[in-house]
């Protein structure tokens, strides 16, 4: 009888399935913002063709990524009693019409956004759309990082220019 293998925390396969959680709510996030942002501030170089649908009654928002097609979104279950919207958020990725990947969290609607905080992933199929989520997620990482540290740095400036003054 062959023993099936138990992956190891450090193993890479483990640790990029560990992300793909927080990853697919960034993505989820910035898929809602893209069609509002000025095409020079468009992190998601590489999509095209965004528009929102309705996959199994839930709105989502679809994109081409060169031939393939996928598409993100969300569903919330509220919290009957609260001054603003808390309860349970639903976050879907859909390659080619089909949902593979599946996060499930508590989330809170404040004045200055959504939080949600990740508990369960109740669906997670692998296939080939996975180096194409990676590499999304990974632009949309890199262009967050260095959003940073421009503003890192205009802050610095501003300060140091400040000093200089006084």
């Amino acid at each position: 009888m062959k023993k099936k293998r138990i992956p190891k925390k450090t193993d890479p396969e483990t640790v990029i399935t560990r992300e793909f959680p927080q990853r697919l709510a960034e993505l989820e996030i910035e898929l809602q913002r893209h069609p509002e942002r000025p095409a020079g501030e468009q992190p998601l170089k590489a999509i095209s063709a965004i528009k929102e649908i309705l996959i199994d009654g839930e709105k989502a928002l679809q994109f081409a990524l060169g031939s393939k097609v996928y598409a993100a979104g969300h569903a919330d279950v509220t919290h009957a009693g609260s001054n603003h919207a808390r309860g349970v958020r639903h976050i879907r990725f859909y390659a080619q019409g089909q949902t593979v990947l599946t996060i499930e969290g508590d989330f809170e609607d404040q004045q200055f956004g959504s939080n949600f905080r990740f508990q369960t992933m109740p669906l997670y199929v692998p296939g080939v759309w996975e180096a194409d989520f990676q590499k999304l997620s990974d632009d949309l990482r890199l262009h967050t990082a260095k959003r940073r540290i421009a503003f890192k740095k205009k802050r610095t400036a501003e300060r140091a220019q400040q000093n200089r003054r006084h």
